[in-house]
């Protein structure tokens, strides 16, 4: 984003401005969020922090430079360093800083009895959790995505050579959005570095349920795969390893499969679906994408087709597409992507 598109942005967002307090920073605290990850974001969104203070009391000024920022820095800003010094392969200052988001955050978004402070990155999350987990407190959304910035920091130290103490801080990180695969993905990596099988297992049912595309459920096999040969059923673990390929292509699986051939002293046999279904009876796994997300992205895709919204009905339709062949759901997408080609 060059220096008019962001002038351009601020205008526009600028004119969205209501006058209302209340009402103007809940639109910038949305476009925060919109613009996370995008170029030039860290700068925008200092912008636009500085156009919520105007809106607000001295009191409030002062919460929000406790809350949001790190040695005047937004938090947004640390999150960037921290990603920055790991692409160049400063460890040691990139774990410093993580570390510095990661107890700012803990200290400063406490969990109480009645509320509960979470980062869910869309309405389909947000709708997935209340499915699931039945919430009884009141939430809090995030101003940034805590479940990416925790991440962080437990990448820095698995890298750093210390993955039993990643454990906790990806814990910290599914407690900020539970529904959010990655950071159940990253601590089923650390149980396997910590020879875990147990806690790895547990994961993997965990993840399950929540995952929103093929290449997330591949996943969750491929695991169940390297599950089941530090268990030596190397039988399960072929037809995992196979219904993993099933759902999508990953590279790594065929040295696994020529392993386990190693491991067992007998060539392998492509499975076939009925011993893959057995597979999945005998440690009685569901077998299949999560039923209550098919479920969300129906109805969400439901209602943004009632509401016209095109790309909000185009995104849950990726999900069900993704997901399970259904004729319907795809035929209906591409009349979106055309559309919105045409437009």
């Amino acid at each position: 984003m060059n220096e008019q598109e962001k002038k351009d942005l601020l205008q526009q967002i600028q004119s969205r401005m209501t006058g209302d307090r209340v009402q103007d920073t809940a639109i910038l605290e949305e476009e925060i969020n919109r613009l996370e990850g995008q170029e030039n974001a860290n700068e925008i969104a200092d912008e636009l922090l500085q156009m919520a203070y105007g809106m607000i009391t001295d009191e409030e000024q002062a919460y929000l430079q406790k809350t949001l920022y790190i040695d005047g820095k937004s938090l947004g800003h640390i999150y960037a360093e921290t990603s920055d010094l790991m692409r160049k392969g400063n460890r040691a200052e990139a774990l410093k800083l993580s570390r510095a988001l990661y107890e700012h955050i803990l200290m400063h978004f406490r969990e109480s009895d009645t509320e509960r402070f979470f980062s869910f990155r869309n309405p389909f999350e947000s709708n997935l959790y209340h499915i699931l987990y039945h919430p009884t407190k009141r939430l809090i959304k995030t101003p940034f995505d805590f479940t990416l910035y925790i991440g962080a920091h437990a990448y820095n130290l698995v890298e750093a050579g210390r993955a039993p103490e990643a454990i906790p801080v990806l814990k910290e990180a599914i407690r900020f959005n539970p529904v959010n695969p990655d950071p159940r993905f990253e601590l089923a990596e650390v149980y396997k570095l910590t020879g875990d099988n147990d806690k790895l297992f547990e994961t993997v049912m965990d993840t399950l349920p929540i995952c929103t595309s093929a290449y997330a459920i591949s996943r969750c096999y491929s695991n169940l795969g390297f599950w089941c040969v530090n268990t030596k059923d190397y039988d399960s673990a072929v037809r995992f390893y196979y219904e993993s390929l099933n759902f999508a292509d990953h590279p790594a699986i065929a040295g696994e499969l020529k392993h386990i051939e190693v491991l067992s002293g007998k060539p392998l046999v492509p499975p076939t679906k009925e011993m893959i279904n057995k597979a999945f009876a005998k440690y009685e796994i569901y077998h299949g994408p999560g039923q209550e997300v098919l479920h969300v992205a129906h109805e969400l895709a439901k209602q943004a087709n009632e509401a016209g919204q095109l790309r909000e009905e185009a995104f849950y339709l990726n999900i069900i597409v993704s997901l399970i062949h259904d004729d319907e759901a795809q035929i209906r997408l591409n009349e979106i992507v055309a559309q919105l080609s045409a437009e």
